[in-house]
């Protein structure tokens, strides 16, 4: 079957990829990461193993923190332990600038427990309740419980990293506001071109968004550090 009518790639697809890049990639190096628990592919009922792109993602930064950073295998498994968890190191965000693609154990759950936020978030529970409570995040019934959706995982980090500063959930309700503007905004501009929803013109249409929100992300820091310089002109 050709690679482009499946949604994996096998080791050898994997390493031809990324050789280009990255010309020492060998099949036991892929295999190495995956003894060393840095990657884990999917296993068909013969054994093979099956790439999905998160896994492509994954075993791309890995190479690219031991090339470019110098980073040893041991620091990187610890870094990736954070982002399976749902949070991206500061360090690591000019790298992985869309880690949410990178997720393992979250990303095949989908969603988490609130029960359970403490050991695999390591948020507390009450926390992630009063997220909710405010509209940060979104809690699904299920016959476990409350459960928090993974894509709600990184907007809960940050509320909480926000904390140290003495910013606490109700005073974040307006960057739930905003993000409905900017939704509406994009579906506006962009509906009539999508209306028929082919893989091509879904693909096309991710792309799209990819490239509004980065560029939209750097017109709001930029107008952000305006304001800013205004209240700060000493600092700023």
């Amino acid at each position: 079957m050709a690679e482009g009518s499946r949604d994996f790639m096998t080791i050898g697809e994997v390493v031809e990829r990324l050789s280009e890049q990255y010309p020492d990639l060998s099949i036991s190096k892929i295999r190495f990461l995956e003894d060393e628990g840095l990657v884990s592919p999917e296993r068909t009922g013969g054994g093979y193993r099956k790439f999905h792109p998160a896994d492509v993602s994954r075993i791309e930064l890995v190479l690219r923190l031991q090339k470019e950073h110098f980073m040893p295998l041991a620091v990187i498994r610890e870094k990736l332990k954070e982002i399976d968890k749902g949070r991206v190191p500061p360090e690591l965000q000019p790298v992985a600038s869309h880690a949410e693609a990178l997720l393992l154990p979250l990303e095949e759950a989908e969603s988490v427990p609130v029960s359970q936020a403490p050991d695999m978030l390591g948020l507390p529970t009450s926390f992630v309740k009063e997220l909710a409570d405010f509209g940060l995040v979104v809690l699904i019934a299920s016959e476990r419980g409350d459960e928090i959706a993974g894509s709600d995982i990184a907007i809960a980090h940050a509320c909480w990293d926000l904390r140290k500063f003495g910013i606490e959930p109700r005073h974040l309700r307006m960057y739930e506001t905003f993000a409905e503007r900017e939704a509406t905004f994009f579906s506006q501009a962009l509906m009539s071109s999508v209306r028929h929803r082919t893989p091509e013109v879904r693909q096309k249409l991710m792309d799209t968004l990819s490239e509004l929100t980065e560029l939209t992300g750097t017109l709001k820091q930029s107008m952000l550090h305006r304001a800013l310089a205004r209240v700060f002109d000493d600092v700023v």
